[in-house]
């Protein structure tokens, strides 16, 4: 066997010199227990004692004597098996390698030179092989013939492993034993691959990628090459992400709730102000009306006149806030001439009503319809801002200017007031954080941005993008 030992690698050669010792120690045993055990006989079946003892008790001690005998060579018979058997192995496997080598190599035209360098790029081969991948050949009982260098010092194992059960010595938990034979077991293809979840003799939990690979092809053996590739840290990642998915959609769940509660909240808030706005504005002044019709005297011509006068002024006034109740709830202008159109009556309207001065700009002179929906949410998102403005800002002057590209129309609300941090962690402004983010809601809907620049005491300007590059989404007046 020493010509064999030079294709092996020192790790084998190693692991093969303890086998021969442990051989040579069994033998040795072996040979001290006849002679203990013909020493005791002839003792036994010395004339003295053939003399005291009786047929039976000769023929009884024989049978003892037997008996023990056949226990202590079988037991030895078992050591020496599970010694040699690893050995053989490990020859026959390197035999038929290295046969299998010689077939693909014997080539009377090739120098001799050439097959050593084959044999020493195999012998290097082998042992990158051995010390870089997680890899075993077992038996078609699941013993280990084989097991790589890296894959003992993967395990933590430090005794030898060779024909121990796989199972075993991937983990210690017997339901996961079983879990692996019934994989090795129902492998009957060329390739399976596998994932597991495993707990190693060091109680960590591991997860491994499985590949096995029946070689009854190969050579017409039964065995199987197992390679294996550690993806625990591949696994708690994904499991990480899983989690972060899971607590984003359970952050998203209750914000749509909490949007909905506010828009409940804001729904009811507009009702109150429309109402508000019908009782104090329109009902006092269609009492006042009434009052006026039945103060009326047809047989004071003078005074009657006069009545009527102040009947046209309460008319004009009512009518007035009717159409503007009417404005806030849906202008028309919206829908019959556009957003360009409705942003501008809004900020005339509003200009008249509170004296603020409210400049409209059209730079590029936009005109373009959009989609219902679009024009109603820029109208609303204007509409926002410019309230926001009139509240909090303070400030002499407020713009909205319109321009657009080929791609994009943008807004500008602009002033000049006492400004805000956009970035403070209440994201509020005096109580408009809700409005702004209804604001950046409403943009969202329709695919445009939304940005806001503010800064204490040098006023705030908020941009609006929305994308026109789409055929469908917008029309020619």
């Amino acid at each position: 066997m020493g010509l064999l030992d030079t294709y092996l690698s020192d790790r084998e050669r190693s692991l093969l010199q303890k086998r021969r010792s442990k051989i040579g120690g069994a033998f040795f045993l072996l040979f001290a227990i006849v002679i203990v055990l013909s020493y005791i006989i002839n003792d036994q079946l010395s004339e003295e004692n053939t003399v005291l003892m009786t047929q039976d008790d000769i023929k009884k001690l024989k049978i003892y004597l037997g008996i023990f005998s056949s226990f202590i060579l079988g037991y030895l018979g078992w050591i020496l098996f599970r010694l040699i058997k690893p050995t053989y192995i490990t020859y026959l496997d390197l035999i038929t390698d290295l046969l299998a080598i010689k077939n693909n190599i014997h080539n009377t035209d090739r120098p001799l030179s050439s097959r050593e360098n084959t044999l020493l790029r195999f012998r290097e081969l082998n042992f990158a092989v051995n010390n870089a991948v997680l890899y075993a050949t077992i038996t078609d009982e699941n013993r280990i013939a084989y097991i790589s260098k890296k894959f003992e010092e993967y395990l933590g194992h430090k005794e030898d492993l060779t024909f121990r059960k796989f199972e075993e010595v991937l983990t210690y938990k017997h339901n996961q034993h079983h879990r692996i034979r019934k994989i090795l077991n129902s492998a009957k293809g060329e390739l399976v691959n596998k994932e597991l979840r495993l707990t190693n003799h060091q109680g960590e939990v591991i997860w491994m990628e499985m590949s096995i690979i029946n070689m009854d092809n190969i050579r017409n053996s039964k065995r199987r090459l197992i390679v294996c590739h550690d993806i625990t840290q591949r696994k708690v990642a994904g499991l990480e992400i899983q989690k972060a998915n899971r607590n984003k959609f359970v952050a998203e769940v209750q914000s749509q709730k909490d949007l909905s509660q506010q828009i409940m909240t804001a729904q009811e808030d507009e009702r109150k102000r429309i109402a508000k706005d019908i009782h104090d504005g329109i009902g006092q002044m269609l009492t006042a009306l009434r009052f006026n019709i039945d103060s009326i005297d047809l047989s004071d011509q003078q005074r009657a006149e006069q009545s009527l006068d102040a009947l046209k002024e309460v008319f004009g006034q009512l009518i007035k806030d009717v159409r503007t109740v009417t404005f806030n709830l849906a202008p028309p202008e919206l829908s019959d001439h556009g957003v360009t159109s409705a942003i501008k009556k809004l900020a005339l309207m509003v200009g008249n009503f509170t004296g603020q001065n409210v400049i409209f700009d059209n730079t590029t002179g936009f005109d373009k319809r959009l989609k219902k929906n679009v024009e109603v949410n820029i109208y609303r998102i204007v509409q926002e801002a410019l309230n926001n403005a009139l509240k909090y800002a303070n400030s002499d002057h407020i713009l909205i200017a319109i321009s657009h590209t080929e791609s994009y129309l943008k807004i500008k609300i602009e002033d000049h007031g006492t400004g805000f941090d956009p970035n403070a962690s209440s994201d509020s402004f005096k109580g408009t954080g809700n409005g702004l983010r209804f604001m950046k809601e409403r943009m969202g809907f329709i695919g445009g941005k939304l940005r806001i620049s503010s800064e204490k005491n040098k006023g705030t300007t908020i941009h609006i993008a929305v994308p026109l590059n789409s055929p469908e989404d917008t029309k020619k007046n």
